[in-house]
């Protein structure tokens, strides 16, 4: 059942978060988390930390000075100077990346980089091959970025909105129409990317578009077959992932379905139940799959994850409407670098 374990952090676990050793995640944890204001001195200095860190310098460090990364992908061609992409290194999650990071267009190198990318962009809002992982991921990072109300963003955005499917799923065309015999299903990892990305644009979330995704994740218990109910539809569908990728993983579907409104829906004990055993009895969460390549560092898969437990709590806040304030209590001191 819902609330039967523990759901708010702990001082302890809200010590750990607020280390120094990763300014990112203490810079969101005050904002995002805690609720503090921009204007707050411990967030501004917080924040004022972010440019300096070791992840952010890892990622521009690779950049092409016009504004991109470039990696080899599975062929042995270098991409990320255009729309295609490699494995979690190239233009598109570098970007994600230094969203995440809490980078915005502020940052000269950061609007550089994502005027190039988003003038990339097709007529019809499309980046490449109408993929709608890739269209969600966009759509996600440059609301992230501050883009949000940029007239390419709202073009993307439109596009996804009129893109329907009978089951109420996203494909990509390379995938459309392959089967001769019978319609081909919903990719639950497109439509995991765009769930996070009508989260992010909550004016959305009334649209006959929005709410057909959202069914279709909740027929399924947000993770699960159809056919099989006990069987996860993909094999993150259970995992704890960071950074998010074109997967869908527990955190997407659950974060995305709470951001809605819709986390409390009884369809989704079960993937609530699946995130609550991941929970050590120091209120943290482990890092179950990273990728390797990718340039943002989120830590030993299996051990505690800052990340991770960052946004399982996130999830957990808006699944019960709870939005926290530093009114609530004093903000624990920044604890030396825990054994965790």
């Amino acid at each position: 059942m819902l609330g039967s374990w523990p759901v708010k952090p702990s001082r302890t676990t809200l010590a750990w978060l607020l280390e120094d050793d990763l300014p990112a995640v203490r810079y969101r944890t005050l904002t995002e988390l805690l609720g503090m204001p921009a204007t707050d001195p411990e967030v501004r200095a917080a924040r004022a930390a972010v440019p300096e860190s070791a992840d952010v310098a890892r990622v521009f460090k690779r950049m092409h000075p016009d504004g991109y990364w470039l990696q080899r992908n599975s062929a042995g061609q270098q991409v990320g100077q255009g729309v295609e992409y490699g494995s979690f290194a190239t233009t598109h999650y570098c970007l994600a990346a230094l969203a995440e990071l809490g980078l915005d267009r502020s940052d000269a190198r950061v609007a550089r980089a994502a005027e190039r990318y988003l003038n990339l962009q097709s007529s019809d809002g499309d980046y490449w091959r109408h993929m709608s992982c890739l269209n969600g991921y966009n759509l996600r990072t440059f609301a992230m970025l501050g883009y949000r109300d940029d007239p390419r963003v709202r073009r993307t955005l439109e596009l996804m909105l009129r893109t329907e499917r009978a089951d109420g799923g996203y494909l990509c065309e390379m995938h459309e129409g392959k089967r001769v015999k019978k319609p081909v299903a919903s990719c639950i990892r497109g439509a995991a990317k765009m769930l996070l990305a009508f989260a992010a644009f909550p004016e959305t979330r009334s649209t006959r578009r929005c709410q057909a995704l959202v069914d279709y994740f909740l027929r399924r218990g947000g993770l699960y077959r159809m056919d099989q109910p006990d069987v996860p539809v993909v094999r993150e569908s259970t995992w704890t992932v960071f950074p998010f990728t074109w997967g869908s993983g527990l955190l997407d579907v659950l974060l995305g379905l709470s951001v809605l409104g819709l986390g409390r829906r009884s369809e989704l004990d079960r993937a609530w139940q699946v995130l609550a055993e991941k929970r050590d009895p120091h209120g943290l969460y482990p890092l179950d799959w990273t990728p390797a390549q990718s340039l943002l560092k989120a830590g030993k898969r299996g051990a505690p994850n800052k990340w991770v437990t960052l946004y399982a709590h996130l999830a957990l806040a808006a699944r019960d409407g709870r939005k926290q304030a530093r009114q609530r209590g004093p903000i624990p001191p920044r604890a030396a670098r825990s054994s965790y």
